[in-house]
């Protein structure tokens, strides 16, 4: 999957934060909380599995963890001037402190290896590091997640990791980036038949299993390719765990998506908003709810799987309110931010009616 040469050489905020000290000063000074969570996180782990034989991967993984969190917040979150609302660092939190959290308290810290967990918290905060790359229909793999792979990468050899003596962690990571590529199309791929890319709308991560199983039909019989795979399938159902979250939760997500959409076409929430955000908000919610999104591993189909099911009526009642709301769309007065608004009104009514059953 990766170039054979850099495609997506470093850019200034790379450069601006080149390693784990500069990384810190600047957490110190825009956001000593994300150092606090890093601190909670290692003294959990070393409860949960030990201290001292996970040591060197420990320190490496704080200190990635630190670099890819200043970039991603300077880059396209709060500390710059490119704010994506829903791709910041924020998005990196809500899996770092709450899906990876969730999924390990559900179903229990044994049911992956020390390092897995260690490698989830990675893919957390580096998957989605870059969001302004020119996309390349003829690949497979996304242009934002090719290029946060190679960042990836860097950030890996930064704080001390090797390519060559841990190349499974290098690998690993490519593939779960890759696999969080998403697309609401199929993807076009000499080596898959249509009938199988027509299924792959939505996450990648599926559709580089029926690859390895096209190219390396024995796969199977690896046991590094194995573990990959599994750990590349939960780290996509992680990153689209919003599904399964509070319905205010997965509803606030969808808001944050679609302001960032609106954003990056260059509206703001103005009567010219008005049709794009009604549509994202019914169409757009019900295609990913119910076409698009699919729990790929099976850690993720138990832990998450139920709650998605029962979000499920509760999202077809939301998106019917508003398709009744604007019967015909939106007129030529409504704005976006209106329909926003009262998106979020509904969600909290039956947010409340929920939580009564």
């Amino acid at each position: 999957m990766a170039p054979e040469q850099t495609s997506f050489p470093p850019d200034e905020f790379e450069r601006a934060v080149p390693d784990a000290a500069t990384a810190d000063e600047l957490l110190t000074e825009h956001d000593p909380s994300f150092k606090r969570y890093v601190s909670q996180r290692r003294a959990r782990f070393e409860k949960l599995f030990g201290a001292q034989e996970h040591k060197q991967l420990l320190d490496r993984a704080e200190q990635a963890l630190k670099i890819a969190y200043a970039r991603f917040a300077l880059r396209h979150g709060t500390w710059g001037k490119d704010l994506h609302d829903y791709h910041n660092e924020s998005h990196a939190v809500e899996i770092l402190s709450g899906r990876i959290d969730y999924l390990c308290d559900r179903a229990g810290p044994e049911r992956l290896p020390p390092r897995d967990w260690v490698l989830l918290t990675l893919f957390g905060a580096m998957h989605d590091l870059r969001q302004r790359e020119t996309p390349d229909p003829d690949r497979l793999v996304g242009a934002n997640e090719s290029a946060s792979i190679e960042e990836c990468h860097r950030i890996l050899d930064a704080v001390g990791f090797d390519r060559e003596a841990d190349k499974d962690t290098y690998a690993d990571l490519e593939m779960m980036i890759a696999g969080s590529t998403f697309n609401t199309a199929p993807k076009k791929n000499p080596h898959v038949t249509p009938a199988e890319a027509a299924t792959s709308a939505g996450a990648l991560a599926p559709l580089l299993v029926l690859q390895l199983d096209q190219e390396k039909p024995d796969w199977r019989d690896d046991p590094e390719l194995r573990h990959r795979v599994r750990l590349t399938l939960i780290a996509s159902d992680l990153d689209t765990a919003n599904v399964s979250e509070p319905i205010l939760k997965l509803s606030k997500s969808a808001v944050r998506l679609c302001k960032e959409i609106e954003y990056r076409c260059g509206r703001d929430l103005g009567t010219e908003s008005a049709v794009p955000v009604f549509n994202f908000l019914t169409n757009g919610q019900e295609a990913y709810f119910f076409d698009l999104h699919q729990f790929d591993s099976e850690l993720g189909t138990e832990v998450l799987g139920a709650m998605k099911e029962k979000n499920a009526p509760v999202v077809t009642a939301l998106v019917q309110h508003i398709r009744d709301k604007y019967a015909g769309g939106p007129g030529e007065d409504v704005t976006g931010r209106e329909i926003i608004d009262e998106f979020m009104h509904k969600t909290s009514e039956l947010s409340g009616r929920a939580a009564k059953r």
